[in-house]
């Protein structure tokens, strides 16, 4: 059994999908999962589910828990009753947010091996499953859906540096092209690209990727790159290899990772 939330919030027992129903329900069980084994007060479940929340939000509360109680029976996963709130019981790892985090920072403890470092990190790259809590509506789920962007940003970055040390820019390029315009303002994923295609010859791309992020930059924050990117396309018109920055795989900053607040939507 898996509740997923990296991607459409599912719950999936031997690969068969389990009956949820509407959105408002799923993001109940989100609310929930969220928090996994801990009590959630009813207050608290309220305001994620429902931004303006309506009369009746107590007993519609109510309603969507009785029936995911009865869809979540035979799973493994439970929903309790506790401390005036509820607490969905279930084994963490079976929730993917959980299980991500979890292998992100065990890959996080290894940084001196980079092989078993980058195979902790794919195992979590390959539970991503598309925009976290997809159809999921409100400001709370928004939120989330932002934070747990920004843990998949610095993992694919770890993984990219670790693969750069290793000597295989061929893998860095292949999964990060189609990942950089999806997050236009995560400049450390930029960088890992950048320097892949340095590693492979093709610097002229490189180049031509630092010019497209300065613009999409310039046009959409009137800023330029940092100065990181900026040293690092210095180095790229020198011809000069450059070493990988000590802190690349590090935790992106809210400057380059401002999605929601510029984009308007995610991944």
């Amino acid at each position: 059994m898996d509740i997923r939330l990296l991607g459409p919030v599912e719950v999936t027992v031997d690969d068969r999908r389990v009956s949820l129903g509407p959105p408002q329900r799923r993001a109940v069980l989100a609310a929930l999962a969220v928090d996994v084994n801990q009590a959630v007060s009813l207050g608290t479940l309220i305001e994620r589910v429902w931004d303006l929340p309506p009369g009746g939000a107590t007993d519609s509360l109510y309603a969507h828990i009785a029936r995911l109680r009865r869809a979540l029976t035979g799973t493994g996963a439970r929903i309790e009753r506790r401390g005036g709130g509820y607490a969905l019981e279930v084994d963490p790892d079976r929730v993917d947010a959980y299980r991500f985090r979890r292998l992100a920072k065990e890959a996080q403890s290894l940084a001196a091996d980079d092989l078993a470092r980058a195979a902790l990190l794919a195992e979590a790259m390959d539970l991503w499953c598309g925009s976290p809590l997809t159809g999921i509506p409100g400001d709370w789920a928004a939120r989330m859906r932002y934070g747990i962007e920004q843990q998949f940003v610095g993992a694919v970055v770890a993984w990219a540096h670790a693969h750069l040390r290793m000597g295989r820019p061929d893998l860095v390029v292949t999964e990060l092209t189609p990942l950089v315009p999806r997050y236009p303002l995560a400049e450390p994923l930029a960088s890992m690209l950048m320097r892949g295609l340095r590693a492979l010859g093709r610097t002229a791309e490189a180049v031509a990727l630092y010019a497209r992020l300065r613009r999409y930059l310039t046009d959409h924050l009137g800023i330029e790159p940092g100065p990181e990117l900026r040293a690092l396309h210095q180095e790229l018109l020198r011809g000069g290899p450059g070493p990988l920055p000590a802190r690349a795989a590090g935790r992106a900053g809210a400057r380059e990772l401002r999605l929601a607040e510029v984009t308007g939507s995610s991944r």
